[in-house]
């Protein structure tokens, strides 16, 4: 209970008005005490110069004692006479009663100093009288000698009585006081206490991350202004706070958008932050997770290198990894802090680098096919024209056989230049396309015989299996041809001898054709079919004139078929033959 602020402090307003009230009842008993025992000894010293005053001159003892008893009754005390000997004369009747009743013989106290002419005022217990008295000796005076004294012995019975009353009173007054002071205080405690525990509520609701609570100001005093501190303090706490979420939201958007992976490291390599991408990137190596450590949970020795190189002297580096197959550019920078502008961290960008090194890889073979593909022909058409100009023919039949060459290798030629010159105007958009409704089995029909020659030269079976309920599609029939005769072209040259190749149409969702040609050749390794419709782009490294193209084929089919509104995808499994997929809309699309 001693933990809350209102207890603590009820509790210490009571003690104070508590210590506070005792004392000043203490002070005022002792006060109201001394006041009553000095108000009747004051009172008993002035009777007591009057009876002085009346011994003197009183004519007889009966005078005398008649005037004692009457002034017993009104002062409530009992008088004694001393003579100058220290003898008593005469005594008021009631003290006259005890002295011969008790056959007792009274000795005034300080008889000595009083008839030396000092007045005496004494309070405690009387054994002549067997009572506690308050006893006054006061000197008769016949001018300046003293000739006898007065004493006066006042019960003390009524006086004590009176000061219990008061004192029973003043008690009565500081309990009372007490409870009321007991009550304010808890209420006074509560009002000045409330303010403090809804801050106190509102800091912990703060610390908890919730800053909507305020606190209600009701004065202008330090309390007041602590609460507009702390209703200040809260509404910039949320107002920062909602920034850096903000900004942490942008920066996980920003993050989560890229396609390059980041990852933070602080200065003793822990991961700190990372993107999805980078999280895909390494998968193959680890399980990427905050807490780790570059060298020891993250294995790649050069981008380690490079991590401590950016430490050391402040500035970017790069490193080069290879992972599945797939190459990345690691660039490091520093994370500074300020102001020295300590390293205290370093950011790491994996750039996903496959595709241009795959695309710079076949540039440089599409260099070296095109050099091979025009420099056989040449070759031929050198060789043969400088055989027929040497007259090396035997006879008309030879070099008529050397000119078939020539003219073959001729067509050969041109065919490949009309390739490369058709798909460079069908990428630049440079080749109009008149679309109009072709029916796909008669296509079929007229492409088929065009390469018979090459399935008997291999004994292919060749299958079409497209129904008559086909609907018609909306194309370009001479474009439409050629991509057919690509994608059989292509399916029959990298079918072994005895295999087979199918061609089959159906209708599927979003009033579109699909159409496959599907082989029963060796198939397309997975890392090679993102690529397989790439410009000059050859599953067979090996420049054979049997099987291998120019790498050409296949990116004319992409690029006819998207130009008519389609789309264009291979699935392959090694082993297991190739299936080429393209797509052609049923009728024309709304403007």
């Amino acid at each position: 209970m001693l933990k809350s602020v209102v207890s603590r402090l009820w509790l210490v307003l009571v003690v104070v008005v508590t210590v506070i009230l005792l004392v000043l009842g203490l002070l005022l008993s002792q006060l109201f005490d001394r006041f009553y025992f000095n108000l009747q000894a004051q009172n008993l010293i002035e009777q007591g110069h009057s009876l002085g005053k009346l011994v003197l001159s009183s004519r007889s003892d009966a005078q005398l004692l008649h005037e004692l008893s009457l002034v017993e009754d009104f002062l409530n005390a009992n008088v004694v006479i001393m003579d100058k000997s220290g003898l008593i004369q005469c005594a008021s009747p009631g003290m006259g009663m005890r002295l011969w009743r008790g056959r007792r013989h009274l000795s005034p106290p300080d008889a000595a100093a009083v008839l030396a002419g000092n007045t005496v005022v004494q309070r405690g217990y009387q054994p002549g009288l067997d009572a506690t008295v308050l006893t006054v000796a006061v000197p008769i005076k016949a001018g300046k000698d003293v000739v006898g004294a007065v004493y006066l012995y006042a019960p003390l019975a009524p006086i004590t009585q009176t000061i219990a009353d008061v004192r029973g009173l003043i008690l009565y007054g500081i309990l009372g006081t007490l409870v009321v002071a007991t009550v304010v205080a808890f209420f006074l405690s509560r009002s000045l206490s409330r303010p403090l525990i809804c801050m106190e509520q509102a800091a912990q609701a703060m610390a908890a991350g919730d800053f909507t609570p305020r606190v209600t100001v009701n004065s202008a005093d330090e309390v007041g202004r602590l609460g507009d501190a702390l209703n200040h303090l809260a509404q910039e706490l949320a107002r920062t706070v909602d920034a850096l979420g903000a900004e942490r939201d942008q920066l996980a958007g920003i993050l989560g958008s890229m396609t390059d992976g980041v990852i933070t490291f602080d200065k003793e390599g822990e991961v700190l932050l990372f993107n999805p991408p980078a999280q895909a990137y390494l998968a193959p190596l680890v399980e990427l997770t905050i807490g780790q450590r570059l060298g020891t949970d993250i294995s790649l020795p050069s981008v380690e290198e490079a991590f401590h190189q950016v430490l050391a002297t402040g500035k970017m580096a790069s490193a080069e990894i290879e992972l599945d197959n797939r190459a990345f550019s690691c660039r490091l920078a520093p994370l500074k802090g300020e102001p020295q502008g300590n390293v205290r961290g370093v950011v790491l960008v994996l750039l996903d680098m496959t595709r241009e090194r795959r695309l710079e890889e076949m540039r440089r073979e599409f260099v070296a096919n095109v050099s091979h593909e025009l420099r056989t022909p040449l070759t031929y058409l050198q060789g043969y024209t400088e055989a027929i100009l040497d007259g090396l023919a035997a006879d008309p039949a030879e070099e008529k056989k050397y000119l078939k060459i020539i003219l073959d290798e001729t067509l050969r030629l041109r065919r490949l230049v009309s390739d490369l010159l058709d798909l460079s105007r069908i990428e630049a958009g440079q080749v109009d396309l008149p679309l109009e409704e072709v029916r796909l089995v008669e296509l079929v029909d007229q492409v088929l015989p065009k390469l018979v020659p090459m399935t008997a030269d291999k004994n292919l079976e060749l299958v079409t299996q497209i129904g008559p309920e086909l609907p018609p599609v909306w194309g370009n029939p001479d474009r439409l041809q050629q991509v057919l005769i690509n994608l059989l072209d292509n399916a029959l040259r990298h079918t072994p001898d005895g295999g087979r190749v199918t061609v089959t149409a159906r209708e599927i969702e979003g009033n579109m054709v699909a159409v496959s040609v599907s082989d029963t050749g060796s198939g397309v390794p997975p890392e090679d079919l993102p690529y397989l419709f790439e410009r000059f782009y050859k599953v067979e490294k090996a420049r054979t004139r049997t099987t291998a193209g120019t790498g050409i084929g296949l990116a004319i089919v992409r690029s006819v078929v998207e130009a008519q509104g389609g789309q264009v995808w291979a699935e392959s499994s090694p082993g297991a033959g190739t299936t080429i997929t393209f797509t052609i809309p049923c009728r024309p699309r709304a403007e």
